[in-house]
């Protein structure tokens, strides 16, 4: 009997020890989160947090599948893997060296090229545009008051018409018919936000935003409903002290477009964006 209890005593010393040494080996880690805490939060806090437990194995996946960033943000994590295993709980143990996998979701990384293209091909519109004028041509259109005036861009200060068409109740108001018509191809300039966004058609870059005039956080409306129709964010020309990274429903924009047309079946008033200033 005496030897049953000397042997139970030794077993209980040696898992003491095994216990109090997985305890204190400096390259056994634990997990403060578990694998559904670490889905939905940001990469770089998850990352900043296991680093600061001391894990030195961290790896990060890019997920360029954003397209607008309203219902899953920029940087926000789909699956953490720890060894290949994508399922484990808070206060799990694990080497530090372990092999952490984080996966995030972003946007998707435009190619420039269109873009140049298109800079490149208006460039040499306008060029063969000027090679085709003549001299005589240039200075008359240089020195006649007429032809600078058109060139002017339209704000509420420096035209009425854009003023009274800015304060219109009435989308299908006989001001903004004639608005259109009167100034097709000319710039006009004021202060909007959009309204609303959205994809246009299939496309996963190019939207359809709807632009109202004025302030997101008021409470009374004037104004047609501007639209710019199949744009890429990059059409905006974003500009200011502070441009963000993306753009939404919501923003308030210091607008520069051109006048195209007033479609009066829709009530809409399609505009080409020049630039758009973040206020």
């Amino acid at each position: 009997m005496k030897r049953i209890l000397i042997f139970l005593c030794l077993i209980g010393m040696i898992t003491s020890i095994s216990a109090c040494s997985d305890e204190q080996d400096p390259n056994v880690l634990k997990v403060n989160k578990s694998s559904d805490e670490m889905g939905g939060e940001n990469y770089q806090t998850v990352v900043s947090e296991l680093e600061e437990s001391g894990f030195t194995n961290i790896e990060t996946k890019k997920l360029d599948d954003l397209i607008t960033g309203w219902l899953t943000k920029d940087g926000e994590i789909e699956q953490v893997e720890i060894n290949g295993a994508t399922e484990f709980s808070a206060n799990d143990s694990f080497q530090k060296d372990s092999e952490i996998v984080i996966t995030y979701h972003t946007f998707l990384e435009e190619e420039k090229s269109d873009t140049e293209a298109t800079d490149e091909k208006n460039s040499d519109v306008v060029e063969k545009s000027t090679e085709e004028k003549s001299p005589e041509t240039v200075d008359q259109s240089t020195n006649d008051a007429s032809v600078e005036s058109k060139q002017e861009i339209l704000t509420e200060k420096n035209s009425k018409d854009l003023a009274a068409l800015l304060a219109v109740q009435d989308t299908n108001d006989l001001i903004v018919v004639e608005f259109a018509k009167k100034y097709a191809g000319r710039t006009i300039e004021f202060n909007g936000y959009i309204a609303h966004m959205m994809l246009h058609g299939d496309n996963t870059t190019r939207y359809d935003i709807l632009i109202a005039v004025g302030d997101s956080s008021q409470t009374t409306y004037s104004g047609p409903d501007f639209k710019f129709e199949d744009v890429n964010v990059f059409d905006l020309n974003l500009i200011g002290s502070e441009v963000p990274e993306t753009i939404g429903m919501g923003q308030n924009l210091r607008i520069t477009a051109v006048v195209e047309e007033y479609e009066e079946n829709s009530g809409l008033f399609f505009l080409n964006p020049v630039s758009s200033e973040i206020r």
